[in-house]
């Protein structure tokens, strides 16, 4: 149902000098709801098709001053009607209560509204890490700016300042701030794009976003054995931790939200099949030995829509995405020890199998766009991240054949 606006003579109730009240007519939800305007016409100097007032209307001195009066007021009203549409609001507003937002012109959208509206149409498309990393960011800036209700116009450059003051006061690395501040960078521009919010205001155009180079989680070859080779006790969380961190050095370092998320549909032939939770796109990867072992352990009496691995345990995709961020942190924790039991001498998380499978892959002089093609990589700037410092036995290898 579409809302629209229109100027019309007021004729309901004339006014003693016999004239009518222009209004301001907004139709929602099939409802007409008016606000009157500071002016009034005799009937016969009104010109219904282009909602102005008549040149032979002599009652205004600047006759053109006051038709383009009138058409700002329903210019401005639609441009607070967009901007609803655009956050979800207006379909959950009665048409009083839209009428109350454009007489108060009270429609400046706050970030949250936005951002939890971002949010949902990336849980509709599937794209649920994606959704997460906007989540993260909105939680960051509500925590930090303490206005639960802030709008773009108060996203300025000092309050980007106040952000990474209150992060990096409280010990936290310059990447994490990194991440925060380029997701709600895109927050952003996605609502200058919308109409949300004037470009002039935008905050980052003298804030440069900083961030230090990662320190590499990769490990190597003999390690990844040592933890091939490693027994656990079967069904303890340590087993079902060293299980996903393998499972994912197997499958091109996958991601480990998507390895939550398999299920057992997404076993077909020989093939692993699924869509990647951060991007949407479909990936397809041949099962070697390895895989199927440990497949093996889980998909025994399963259905198709059962998750193959113990990660997700509830219904709604909310609770589920709590389910994954709660998994990983108990994950996390166990790979570390294993590390230990292992005698690794590296800090291990689920994300280093994946860093592991890349340098690898680069290692055996695959080629960098190949690489990028499994992590997934929607830019191959991101794979040269991951491979841009060779191991230092490398390095003294080169630099021990140049000075020869």
């Amino acid at each position: 149902m579409k809302t629209t606006t229109k100027i019309i003579l007021d004729k309901r109730r004339a006014k003693n000098d016999g004239t009518y009240p222009l209004s301001l007519r907004i139709t929602h939800k099939r409802k007409p709801q008016y606000i009157t305007l500071e002016y009034s016409v005799d009937e016969k100097q009104w010109d219904p098709a282009s909602q102005t007032i008549m040149a032979e209307c002599k009652r205004y001195k600047n006759l053109s001053r006051v038709n383009n009066s009138i058409q700002h007021s329903r210019i401005e009203a639609d441009q607070i009607i967009d901007i609803l549409s655009v956050t979800g609001e207006l379909d959950r507003l009665s048409p009083s209560e839209l009428k109350s937002k454009i007489q108060n012109k009270s429609a400046r959208v706050t970030v949250k509204t936005f951002t939890n509206e971002i949010i949902a149409q990336l849980k509709f498309a599937k794209k649920l890490g994606n959704a997460s990393a906007y989540q993260q960011s909105l939680s960051f800036l509500l925590r930090h700016s303490k206005q639960p209700n802030i709008t773009f116009e108060e996203l300025n450059f000092n309050m980007i300042k106040k952000l990474e003051a209150g992060h990096l006061a409280e010990g936290n690395a310059l990447n994490g701030l990194s991440f925060y501040l380029r997701t709600i960078r895109a927050i952003y521009n996605r609502a200058i794009k919308a109409g949300v919010v004037s470009r002039d205001l935008y905050p980052f155009a003298n804030y440069s976003i900083k961030e230090t180079k990662t320190i590499k989680r990769a490990i190597s070859r003999a390690d990844i054995k040592k933890i091939i080779k490693k027994e656990f006790a079967p069904n303890t969380p340590m087993w079902h931790s060293r299980n996903y961190f393998l499972f994912s050095f197997y499958n091109m370092g996958m991601n480990f939200m998507d390895i939550a998320l398999l299920k057992k549909s997404n076993l077909i032939g020989d093939r692993l099949e699924y869509v990647r939770a951060k991007t949407g796109k479909t990936y397809s990867i041949k099962l070697q030995g390895p895989s199927l072992k440990i497949l093996k352990l889980y998909i025994k009496d399963q259905k198709p829509d059962d998750f193959i691995f113990p990660i997700v345990k509830r219904v709604e995709l909310a609770d589920q995405l709590k389910d994954i961020q709660n998994e990983r942190k108990t994950n996390n924790k166990y790979l570390k020890l294993m590390a230990e039991k292992c005698e690794i001498n590296a800090k291990i998380t689920s994300y280093v199998a994946r860093h592991s499978w890349a340098t690898i892959a680069k290692n055996l002089d695959v080629p960098i766009s190949v690489i990028s093609e499994g992590l997934g990589h929607e830019d191959i700037k991101t794979t040269q991240i991951y491979l841009e410092s060779f191991e230092v036995d490398v390095l003294d290898k080169a630099n021990k054949l140049i000075i020869r």
